[in-house]
């Protein structure tokens, strides 16, 4: 098979090449991939079949627009919108049950992930064609995300509270209509709400989650959101390899994003650290070169020049929001475990809700701290990808209620309920409307994110990743990764931002158990 023939093997541990072992295997139940569209005041038609051994469900509709709506420029995928947004209603709850993970809350559980083009495709409102292109897209964005996070939150308001701090990732996909004409549709695939970091001393098994602030939380969801993409890559049915996101290429065992599939993000807070101090400072003599690396630690916000070491090697110590995004537009969002699957995945455009000021400040902090000669520094398939930044009314409280303070929110689309976390512990809460791992640990820990990784190495047929014995070593594995994330710590030092500080300790836990 074509995506078998993409993962043959190549000399092992190369900076230039993976060896991603045998054969593919492909023993798999059955499941599909489902898009769900949102448009207030238009009916939804069509539904779904199921299989008897479906491992994602739901029973969403869709509905999408015709091609009246004005392109998206400024470096935005042209083409017209597709609304969407997806009911969270199951019945089906079967699925493939990660170690430390019960099967009504395993990586595959709830959603049936498949995309029809066949649904009735209707023509935007008269507002929507008024609109520029640029202002269409960010007021959708806040839109779609404010829409997602109030119909997860209907069947627990009591968490209503979180949305003051909330970030969502959505996928653009070109696609046609019923008339052949092409229509983007935005779907939201991951979400998270919350505005604290961890306070304890350092976890050493993986199953603390150490940092819960929105964009964060809200990528380690992605994270989720992208393995059980590729499970459904590596399913036998053909229907579900079409609504896939990724494909194989000819030029790379690894698998790449599917052409006219786009990354963008939402948030309706200024990201944590140098970019929201400019925000918050505005001072013209406070240039964004002079911008210092910056952990949560204690509560607190620290450069790391002012941070003690023995608070750094012993307590939890988090990069702030705003030195993660400058990272992710050299090394992509997808770390060093998926970078053993697939290509680089970067955020096109951010959606800053509610920030009207300084935006364009923000942008320079983010997209210009680590300078733009990356060309010749970078491996095949990396690249610096600066992010379109775009301001947007605010969606949600102005301020965090003292009820809410700790707790932070994670979904993404695939399951069935959210996940309630207490910021300041790390582990779920009781009373979440899902509780999955053992002890309460999260299923976006460090330990469940190994088990979903291991799930797809096995189903792929990758033996020798398997064989690794810790999270560490599988980190490590990703050599191409690890060499471009080195690249981009240097850098930091260069223009005396800090030492981007790494706790290897932290990632030395086992293998949960074979798969």
């Amino acid at each position: 098979m074509a995506n078998q023939e993409a993962f043959k093997q190549s000399p092992r541990r190369s900076a230039a090449n993976f060896d991603f072992g045998t054969r593919v295997n492909l023993r798999r139940s059955q499941f599909h991939l489902t898009d769900d569209i949102i448009r207030p005041n238009v009916p939804a038609s069509g539904d779904h079949n199921h299989s008897a051994e479906t491992l994602l469900s739901d029973q969403d509709d869709k509905i999408s627009m015709e091609n009246s709506v004005p392109k998206l420029k400024v470096k935005l995928d042209p083409g017209n919108i597709f609304f969407e947004d997806e009911d969270e209603d199951s019945d089906n709850s079967a699925g493939i049950s990660s170690p430390g993970i019960s099967p009504a809350e395993s990586i595959l559980s709830v959603e049936e992930l498949s995309l029809d083009g066949t649904k009735d495709l209707r023509t935007p409102d008269k507002t929507a064609k008024a609109e520029g292109p640029t202002d269409w897209h960010k007021n959708h964005m806040a839109a779609i995300s404010s829409e997602k996070f109030d119909t997860l939150l209907k069947m627990c308001p009591e968490f209503q509270g979180c949305k003051s701090h909330m970030a969502a990732f959505v996928l653009i996909r070109e696609v046609l209509n019923t008339a052949g004409h092409p229509c983007e549709l935005y779907q939201v695939v991951a979400l998270g709400a919350g505005s604290m970091s961890c306070n304890n001393w350092l976890c050493y098994n993986g199953t603390m989650i150490h940092d819960c602030h929105a964009i964060v939380i809200a990528r380690r969801a992605l994270l989720r959101f992208l393995y059980k993409q590729l499970l459904l890559f590596f399913d036998p049915d053909p229907k579900a390899k079409e609504g896939c996101i990724f494909n194989s290429t000819t030029n790379s065992h690894l698998l790449q994003l599917k052409p006219k599939i786009s990354l963008h993000l939402y948030t309706n807070q200024c990201p944590e650290g140098a970019a929201k101090d400019f925000y918050l400072k505005g001072s013209p003599n406070n240039m964004w070169t002079s911008m210092k690396l910056q952990y949560h630690a204690k509560s607190l916000l620290v450069p790391v020049a002012y941070l003690d070491p023995s608070v750094l090697g012993a307590k939890v110590c988090c990069m702030s929001g705003s030195d993660k995004l400058c990272l992710w537009t050299i090394t992509g969002v997808q770390g060093a475990l998926l970078s053993n699957f697939i290509q680089p995945v970067y955020i096109i455009s951010m959606v800053l809700g509610g920030q009207k000021l300084y935006h364009e400040e923000v942008s320079d902090i983010t997209n210009k701290r680590l300078g733009d000669d990356w060309e010749d520094s970078l491996p095949p398939c990396y690249k610096k990808q600066s992010i379109i930044f775009l301001c947007s009314d605010l969606e949600g409280p102005v301020a965090t209620s003292s009820h809410h303070n700790n707790l932070s929110i994670n979904w993404c689309l695939g399951d069935k309920d959210i996940e309630v976390l207490d910021s300041s512990e790390g582990f779920i809460v009781d009373g979440s409307p899902s509780v999955s791992g053992p002890g309460f640990s999260s299923r976006l820990c460090k330990r469940a994110l190994f088990s979903y990784f291991r799930k797809v190495a096995q189903l792929g047929g990758h033996s020798y990743l398997l064989e690794l014995p810790t999270y560490h070593s599988v980190k490590v594995e990703a050599v191409v990764y690890q060499t471009v994330k080195d690249l981009v710590k240097q850098r930091f030092l260069l223009i005396h931002a800090g030492h981007w500080n790494s706790k290897k300790l932290v990632d030395c836990f086992s293998a949960p158990s074979p798969p």
